[in-house]
């Protein structure tokens, strides 16, 4: 489902790698200040992810390798509005200037393309280039298309059934049913240049180490394991975003003390996913530190099948009630809160759940004791983790105290550590799959900015791996239903008042593990202005300046 080496076959991740891959973040500092030279108007970007994510139109490491691997260098045709910081980012016209429900069709979207577009490569984006991206996920003839690309991409296009054009202004989406979550799934197939995969020889490897997009950088050059060299777009069509940057060198440190030490070095001028310890210090050192509700929840993602522990809801709902998330909260120096849901009190998605997650280890023991557990027969499990580069400020001490948490009311949790990379790809195969045998859960960052990736993927029962992110089979008819009528919600107060169904429906049914939510501190040298940190998975590269 991956190549570990981003420009080889698909391989296994293997530990090598995977120590390759964070020894090039630690070397960072280990490296001279020569070792990134900076020109002028020139920022340093140090990343939480072991690697630079695959540069061909579909990056590996979800919403994570997006951020730095996608929405900088392409653009979708629906974009995610980046520039504001006082609500969650929703959508916004990308490469399309609009975009409507066939009024006639309900399994059918109307897009007008943006006119006068070229690609980095100097070609032009028209409807034509816009099907040849859709071809490229869904016709298995057409010579771009990738089975290990697509593997990468067409889980968060799961509705979409291929799009055909209408005229040189016009294409049209089609769907395998009325959804009016179809925009957000539009978001993620970024537009990459037909005419540059041409002259790449049809190879999307090699187009990979030279990519071409629409989007406000250029790739001026990519080291694997080291760094990716962004550049200003000057002929970038939205002119309110052009770059006020020169260029960004983007360097992956997975480990967050190296990252740290790096920008305390100023090797890099930026950093993400700043350890809570840290923050104090950084801030008496001068460093400005920024953070902002990030739409994600912190989970552990039951596995429901028959040989799992978590396929009787007393014991999930035991396993929630074991945990206290104040104290996780504290853990994190006031970077994160308490999660009631999926979603945070204050979201039209929240609903009014009847089981309320709270810290209760006696009832979390008589839950267990119904379950026919007790001393003398504890619950035993395993759960996937990612020491690094999930995206959480503190996964391992956050998986340690959690771990304390349900020992103590007769759950033992056993862990099995990957980097983050192979995480993701064990997640993407599903509980079924052999490399995931024996795994009851995993501890990954859900997020919670669309209803499509936060509920629709992950929750409805036909939407397991390959074509969704049920990772463990979950299935509950009640929310089959509510997700059936979220996909006909078309008008915005409908499909608010159907996705607070869902929540509420899976917080009752304790479907995650669920835990915090991060405000998603991200730190600076005292040189850099105007940085933008939206209520987003994904950030604003554009903004800054020195």
């Amino acid at each position: 489902m991956r190549s570990d080496d981003k420009y080889g076959p698909a391989l296994a991740p293997n530990r090598r790698d995977v120590l390759l891959g964070l020894s090039a973040g630690l070397s960072v500092v280990a490296l001279g200040g020569d070792a990134f030279a900076q020109a002028p108007q020139s920022l340093r970007f140090g990343i939480a992810f072991p690697d630079i994510p695959r540069l061909w139109g579909g990056p590996e490491g979800g919403f994570q390798g997006f951020r730095a691997g996608g929405y900088p260098i392409y653009d979708a045709l629906i974009n995610w509005d980046l520039e504001q910081e006082d609500k969650t980012s929703g959508l916004t016209p990308g490469l399309a200037e609009s975009w409507s429900v066939d009024p006639k069709n309900p399994s059918r979207w109307i897009l007008k393309i943006r006119s006068g577009v070229t690609f980095h490569d100097g070609s032009p984006f028209n409807a034509d280039a816009a099907i040849w991206n859709f071809e490229s996920v869904f016709n298995k003839d057409a010579p771009q298309f990738s089975a290990p690309r697509v593997a990468l991409i067409i889980s968060r296009l799961f509705n979409i059934a291929g799009a055909e054009k209408i005229d040189d202004a016009t294409i049209a989406v089609n769907t395998r049913g009325p959804d009016a979550m179809t925009p957000y799934q539009i978001s993620f197939l970024l537009m990459v240049s037909p005419a540059h995969f041409e002259k790449t020889g049809k190879d999307w490897n090699k187009f990979a180490t030279a990519p071409s997009g629409t989007g406000p950088f250029k790739v001026a050059s990519v080291v694997p394991r080291t760094s990716l060299e962004l550049v200003r777009n000057e002929a970038y069509w939205d002119k309110k975003r052009i770059p006020k940057l020169a260029s960004i060198t983007v360097v992956p440190i997975a480990d967050p003390n190296a990252r740290i030490a790096a920008l305390r070095s100023g090797q890099v001028d930026l950093v993400e996913t700043v350890p809570p310890d840290a923050i104090a210090s950084l801030k008496a050192a001068g460093f400005q530190v920024r953070s902002n509700v990030r739409p994600a929840v912190s989970i552990w993602d039951f596995s429901v099948l028959p040989d799992s522990p978590f396929h009787d809801v007393r014991v999930r709902r035991a396993a929630n009630l074991a945990v206290d998330r104040e104290g996780l909260a504290k853990l994190h120096s006031g970077a994160a809160v308490a999660a009631k849901g999926f979603v945070s009190e204050d979201s039209p998605w929240f609903g009014n759940p009847t089981f309320k997650l709270r810290y209760d280890p006696e009832e979390a023991k008589k839950l267990l004791a119904e379950a026919g557990y007790g001393p003398n027969k504890r619950v035993k499990t395993k759960v996937l983790l990612s020491s690094s580069g999930s995206g959480e400020a503190l996964p391992l001490p956050v998986a340690e105290f959690t771990q304390a948490n349900l020992a103590a009311v007769g759950i033992d949790v056993e862990f099995q550590v990957v980097d983050f990379v192979t995480l993701f790809t064990m997640f993407r195969q599903g509980a079924k799959a052999q490399t995931n045998a024996g795994i009851h859960a995993v501890s990954l960052p859900a997020p919670v900015q669309d209803p499509t990736s936060t509920f629709l993927r992950g929750f409805e029962t036909e939407l397991v791996p390959p074509r969704g992110s049920n990772w463990g089979y979950y299935s509950n008819p009640e929310v089959d239903a509510a997700l059936k009528a979220a996909m006909n919600a078309f008008d915005q107060k409908a499909l608010d008042t159907a996705i607070a169904k869902v929540n509420q429906l899976l917080v009752d049914d304790a479907a995650y593990l669920i835990l915090i939510h991060d405000l998603n501190p991200w730190a600076h040298s005292s040189k850099v202005k105007n940085f933008t940190l939206p209520r987003s998975w994904f950030a604003n590269l554009t903004s800054m300046s020195l």
